[in-house]
């Protein structure tokens, strides 16, 4: 979780509350979120997040991530990113019963060796593991974000089903070209899927060499922070109920799409997200790299 400031207004964001809101309120899951939460905010965290259904296991700090936003991107970061050892994820994996996994952590809160602890837990009960890239390679250097590549993030990825970042995070390359073969290169190695934001653009959904471009939907801009936390929390959803990736990919580009439009009112539902997905399928285009 995160505060956000915009302009002068302080708001709770984080994937835990764009996605986690995604999935409990407009999905009907049973949510939960592992997070630090800063005693001085704690009221106005908790409240929002139950408010929209989300369950709170909360680890008790005395700072969280603030982020000053402008144009939709995190461009600043004040407050504090407090450490989750691997010992506390795996107490509370343990609970049992999860059917997706997502780990997207704000400001390298988690170290990259927890993501080992997952070939730990059977499969039998966690359909999909996911991960956003985001908090690994974020990097403050006088307050000002920045994006440093970890070479080790690689190496655990053959322990995740769904991997997305936005394009400028995948921060190895400069090109997007370069960077886009070099994701397919490795999806051959992998049974691995990544998502790839590109703003407003779409996605690339790369898997197994192949490179499929998702157009987001025609919509009017009205707040897209959130989007690709969106886009994750979806299309694990749908992957997790057995839907082929490519068809739970287009469910989250739409829900994420729906989400920059209905920023102040309720983002979508169900129905809504299946019935354009028959349409919007049509508009994918394979890529050729």
């Amino acid at each position: 979780m995160t505060l956000d400031k915009v302009g002068e207004r302080l708001k709770v964001g984080g994937s835990g509350y764009y996605g986690g809101r995604a999935l409990a309120t407009y999905l009907d899951v049973e949510t939960y979120v592992l997070t630090n939460v800063d005693k001085n905010y704690r009221g106005l965290v908790l409240g929002l997040l139950n408010s929209y259904g989300i369950k709170v296991f909360e680890i008790k700090s005395n700072g969280m991530p603030i982020f000053i936003i402008s144009s939709g991107k995190a461009i600043e970061f004040q407050g504090t990113s407090s450490k989750i050892s691997k010992e506390i994820i795996e107490s509370y994996l343990k609970v049992g019963g999860f059917s997706i996994v997502i780990i997207a952590p704000i400001m390298r809160e988690i170290d990259i060796d927890s993501i080992y602890i997952l070939e730990d837990f059977s499969r039998s009960t966690i359909n999909v593991v996911a991960l956003d890239i985001q908090g690994f390679v974020r990097n403050v250097v006088d307050n000002r974000i920045t994006c440093e590549w970890i070479e080790d993030l690689e190496l655990i990825l053959r322990y995740v089903d769904i991997v997305h970042g936005n394009i400028k995070e995948f921060c190895f390359a400069k090109e997007e070209l370069m960077v886009v073969k070099n994701i397919k290169e490795l999806s051959t190695t992998l049974d691995t899927a990544f998502l790839v934001s590109l703003d407003a653009r779409g996605t690339y959904l790369v898997y197994s060499g192949e490179i499929f471009y998702i157009p987001s939907l025609s919509v009017n801009t009205v707040d897209d922070v959130g989007a690709g936390d969106v886009l994750l929390a979806v299309a694990s959803y749908y992957r997790a109920r057995n839907e082929s990736i490519l068809s739970s990919s287009v469910k989250g580009v739409i829900a994420a799409s729906l989400k920059v439009e209905n920023a102040y009112r309720d983002w979508f539902d169900r129905e809504t997200i299946e019935s354009i997905a028959q349409n919007h399928e049509r508009m994918i285009k394979v890529v050729n790299i």
